[in-house]
């Protein structure tokens, strides 16, 4: 599992460095560089790739070292020089894993697919049918049950979920408590197709070592936080993963209060990202005033009183303060 990562030249990135822990959160305003920290992991399992996703340089810096240093929990370290006279080390080996950002249509989850070998969800979502049907009709029924089981817990109505044949496609369908007949997947709500695709993700029977959610909150109702992030939590400690995901939803901080060291804000100044640990910023905020303590976390960080917020929103927040 990661622990550490030190960035350097990448993006809007210079130079910046963050720990991470097995479900680390991601906060930052829109264009602050949330999307660019996901994408530097994407990068880092497709070395020597050309294209418009790859290793770009920081618009002031497109001459100097771009390199990278990565720490796990079983204590080996790796510096990565990706281009110049940095560092020498070795690339970051995350096995034959591709490792991707995901950011789920609903669409793409619910079209009928043909069955293949060894499936994957893929970053639209596309492939989770394929995944679940693998799953049922392999040796790994018990991973499907464990889906079908979180499903039904995040979304009360469905009673069955299962797969229907299509010709030479298969589709998803679930059952609905009151319902006579299953619903195909295209019935279903987003939230709902979003819901099982990241339980399907989540449950893999090989999950990549880094699994990259793009605002994981789109399309879920609040309430499903307080059961998703320690179902996430629980199985990246299983897998000896990571999980990193960005958000705009301050439902969703409030449950890592307990876990406060695993939320970092991405904040841009001058052109350059910077990675903060939200701890810092509230032992800061402590000092100054100690009634922060009562305040909900996902409260105090969309307040713009820990950062991390568009800065009209930070500005005026500290103004009153």
């Amino acid at each position: 599992m990661l622990t550490f990562v030190h960035i350097e030249n990448f993006r809007s990135f210079v130079s910046a460095e963050t720990k991470l822990r097995p479900f680390t959160l991601v906060l930052g305003a829109n264009g602050s560089g949330k999307s660019n920290f996901l994408k530097f992991f994407q990068m880092t399992s497709k070395p020597g790739q050309i294209g418009y996703d790859d290793w770009t340089t920081h618009m002031a810096h497109k001459t100097g070292d771009q390199w990278a240093r990565f720490e796990f929990s079983t204590g080996s370290v790796v510096t990565t020089l990706i281009k110049g006279k940095g560092p020498a080390g070795f690339k970051p080996h995350w096995g034959n894993a591709n490792l991707q950002i995901y950011n789920p249509s609903p669409d793409a989850i619910s079209k009928p697919e043909r069955p293949v070998r060894n499936p994957a969800v893929n970053g639209d979502g596309s492939g989770t049918c394929q995944v679940l049907d693998a799953l049922k009709t392999g040796d790994r029924e018990d991973l499907f049950n464990k889906i079908e089981e979180a499903f039904r817990t995040y979304v009360p109505e469905v009673e069955k979920l299962s797969l229907l044949t299509l010709a030479d496609t298969k589709q998803i369908q679930v059952r609905e408590r009151g319902l006579s007949k299953p619903l195909p997947a295209t019935e279903l709500s987003e939230g709902t197709r979003i819901i099982l695709c990241l339980l399907t993700i989540l449950h893999q029977e090989n999950p990549p070592p880094i699994i990259l959610l793009e605002d994981i909150d789109r399309g879920l109702h609040p309430r499903l936080f307080e059961y998703m992030a320690p179902l996430i939590r629980r199985i990246a400690e299983d897998h000896d993963i990571n999980v990193i995901a960005t958000t705009h939803n301050p439902y969703l901080v409030n449950y890592f209060r307990d876990d406060k060291e695993a939320v970092v804000l991405v904040e841009k100044e001058n052109g350059e990202s910077k990675l903060i640990p939200l701890t810092d910023r509230i032992n800061d905020l402590h000092d100054s005033n100690g009634d922060v303590e009562e305040m909900p976390l996902g409260d105090l960080w969309f307040s713009g009183l820990l950062g991390g917020v568009p800065k009209s929103i930070n500005l005026r927040a500290r103004a009153g303060a």
